[in-house]
């Protein structure tokens, strides 16, 4: 079992007043995958963090999170389902998680391509992406057991 921790950041731009450059986002992943006969079961758990809202002065980040698998090209949305516990920082906003199993179906070591972002939610005037809206990454898993 590998337990891997990754921090991506994004510079990014919001062209709200007072925000500007301050749209700029990281994002903080947890990936797990354990090795079994058959396959791999993954789980992704992820975190951001921004300070637009700050900078703006109201509002709210809505962040997302999306996992695609690379050899079958199943995509799986990271959501925070009720009664979950998590342990974050004081300027994290918790994503969600998700977990899968990989079935041994080819010889190369499978990845994960990661895609994520948020909206800047005003409240009253609706919401709005910053520029970039999304940052992609992609992750090498460890290699199948055989």
């Amino acid at each position: 079992m590998a337990i891997k921790s990754f921090y991506y950041s994004q510079l990014a731009d919001l062209r709200i007043e007072g925000v500007g450059l301050h749209a700029s986002y990281s994002i903080h992943l947890v990936i797990k995958d354990e090795n079994m006969e058959s396959g791999k079961h993954v789980y992704v758990a992820a975190t951001g963090r921004s300070n637009a809202a700050k900078a703006a002065g109201s509002g709210k980040l809505l962040f997302w999170c999306k996992v695609r698998t690379s050899f079958d090209n199943k995509t799986y949305v990271l959501e925070r389902a009720k009664g979950d516990v998590w342990a974050t920082g004081i300027d994290d906003i918790v994503i969600g998680a998700t977990s899968f199993f990989l079935p041994i179906t080819t010889w190369f070591t499978p990845s994960l391509e990661v895609e994520a972002g948020y909206f800047y939610d005003s409240g009253h005037t609706g919401t709005v992406p910053p520029m970039p809206p999304s940052m992609k990454r992609l992750i090498s898993l460890t290699p199948f057991q055989r």
